[in-house]
């Protein structure tokens, strides 16, 4: 595909042969790789709290934006609301620029391509009523680096983790404005947020676990924070009732309100 190319002779976007193009919504069209990171259920809960969060913003950063899935999810959720999505990764850019064109989002997504730690990639902007993000949580050394360069980067601290992320959305973040930020299940994980809230003066008010069941350990820690020190809520959610296969209630009813297929 040539470089900037977004659309072939049909106007459609292109999709590559190492491309699926799936449903991600009952609206919503996603292209992402075969063998990349895939759209999954934590981006769905991270949309979910985030809209719950901040259900009038505006103006919207997703940092770490990849594919555009949490961008798109919040876009078809909160109808006010423009985002710009940061990405590092060129084959993430790219894909997230096709797949605003695929859903017509031209014109409320903007994908930049850029650090989240360089300042100038979001130079001149006006502050943000929402910042969403899902900080990598492994340090580098930690593991094996999976080959494919979009599960290495959703997973190991190759730009920074959750005080990165925490220290890009204080900068851009409107004085009433929320930070959503998810993290894997691992109970440093959800340290390590609480940590880098404190190290730019936000503060956790909303705590959510997302189990695979109840009585299991989480899988996701997601964490809503402001600039207003006060209680935190702690909830809790699980994507399986005990025994079965199916939904949980709970679990169903975030599905629709986010308009995914049943």
């Amino acid at each position: 595909m040539p470089r900037g190319a977004l659309v072939g002779n049909n106007r459609e976007p292109i999709v590559n042969p190492d491309e699926t193009m799936d449903r991600l919504g009952r609206t919503l069209r996603i292209i992402q790789k075969k063998h990349g990171h895939r759209a999954a259920s934590d981006d769905v809960f991270l949309s979910w709290v985030a809209a719950r969060a901040c259900p009038g913003a505006g103006r919207v950063l997703d940092l770490g934006s990849g594919k555009g899935t949490v961008a798109m999810l919040l876009l078809r959720c909160l109808s006010r609301c423009r985002v710009i999505g940061v990405e590092a990764l060129e084959v993430s850019h790219d894909l997230a620029r096709r797949n605003a064109v695929l859903n017509g989002l031209e014109n409320r997504y903007e994908p930049r391509l850029g650090d989240l730690r360089d300042p100038s990639v979001l130079a001149g902007e006006p502050p943000f009523d929402l910042v969403t993000g899902a900080p990598p949580f492994m340090p580098l050394g930690s593991g094996t680096l999976p080959r494919d360069a979009q599960r290495a980067a959703s997973r190991f601290e190759m730009r920074g983790g959750a005080r990165e992320y925490a220290d890009a959305a204080a900068r851009h973040l409107a004085p009433n404005g929320k930070v959503v930020l998810l993290m894997d299940g691992l109970d440093r994980s959800r340290s390590k947020a609480e940590e880098a809230f404190a190290s730019v003066g936000l503060f956790p008010r909303l705590i959510v676990a997302v189990m695979p069941r109840p009585c299991r350990p989480p899988v996701y820690w997601i964490l809503a924070a402001d600039r207003e020190p006060g209680g935190v809520i702690e909830e809790s959610v699980s994507m399986r009732p005990e025994l079965g296969s199916s939904w949980s209630q709970e679990y169903d009813a975030i599905r629709k309100k986010m308009d995914l297929p049943a």
